[in-house]
């Protein structure tokens, strides 16, 4: 039972030697609050606003974008070929210009441009073999 005693005085010295720091009273940590809201309110610095206006002007190419290679697929839906190939040169134009302004990777347009060719060129094989078949 002494042993035990002595262990647990031993145990809480040690733990007040890593509390020598004094605590933070509440006004201290009310003030730190405020510096650290005023900091984050600040306005906004000119790198910031030209972020910002970027991102929107992004967002609105990457939108054209979607909107372009969705107007294909539907269209390829439809069985379409001659819709299918005007939109697909829209669409690659789209996708061009997206890796010219740094907004998509040109593997990935690449890789896009790719499937919707390879799309369009199958739909253009069925349009052939459908127009040839009622001649006969």
């Amino acid at each position: 039972m002494l042993a035990r005693l002595l262990c647990l005085l031993a145990c809480l010295s040690v733990a007040a030697g890593f509390v020598a720091t004094p605590l933070v009273s509440a006004s201290q940590l009310q003030q730190s609050r405020v510096a650290t809201q005023q900091i984050v309110m600040a306005a906004p610095t000119k790198p910031m606003k030209v972020n910002e206006r970027n991102r929107i002007a992004n967002k609105a190419h990457k939108s054209e974008m979607r909107t372009r290679v969705k107007r294909v697929q539907e269209s390829l839906e439809v069985g379409d070929y001659a819709s299918s190939s005007s939109l697909l040169s829209k669409a690659f134009a789209i996708l061009d210009k997206n890796v010219k302004r740094g907004i998509l990777h040109k593997n990935t347009a690449a890789r896009k441009k790719s499937q919707l060719h390879l799309k369009v060129k199958k739909l253009e094989g069925a349009a052939a073999a459908t127009s040839a078949a009622p001649s006969q």
